[in-house]
């Protein structure tokens, strides 16, 4: 195999997805680590600020401001936990959510034009090849 086609290839497919991702995000005004935030966030539901940080891997810091920008834009609720007020708690608001659906109905779009050249059988290939990439990533 060559190792060089190998990487050029990936590197090219990850470049021509994060311009396409960045595209989409653009008139949403939010940053990548807010959109990872909130994706995170309806994959865990209601969760802390610092468990939050921890998810998105940044400091605490990092993470508050992001979470500031996305409720300052209605896309997350921050309540106080009733019996701790020290600890506050995160969820998606509707407008949140919604925001995530868009953008993965976007994708799913944009996924599906560039799988449009590959038959059936390519496709479902390539979802395994990729699976299969993912399930061997120990990080």
């Amino acid at each position: 195999m060559d190792d060089s086609a190998l990487f050029e290839t990936t590197f090219a497919l990850l470049r021509l997805l994060g311009r396409n991702f960045r595209r989409e995000r653009e008139p949403l005004n939010i940053t990548p680590t807010q959109y990872h935030a909130l994706a995170l966030m309806r994959e865990a539901g209601t969760t802390t600020l610092m468990s939050m940080a921890g998810l998105l891997k940044v400091a605490g810091p990092t993470a508050t401001r992001a979470i500031d920008a996305l409720e300052q834009k209605g896309l997350v609720v921050k309540d106080r936990d009733p019996q701790d007020r020290r600890i506050v708690w995160l969820r998606l608001s509707d407008e949140g959510e919604d925001l995530l659906m868009r953008e993965r109905q976007q994708h799913i779009a944009y996924l599906q034009h560039l799988g449009s050249k590959l038959t059936p059988a390519e496709q479902q290939e390539l979802v395994r090849l990729l699976q299969k990439l993912l399930a061997g990533d120990n990080p």
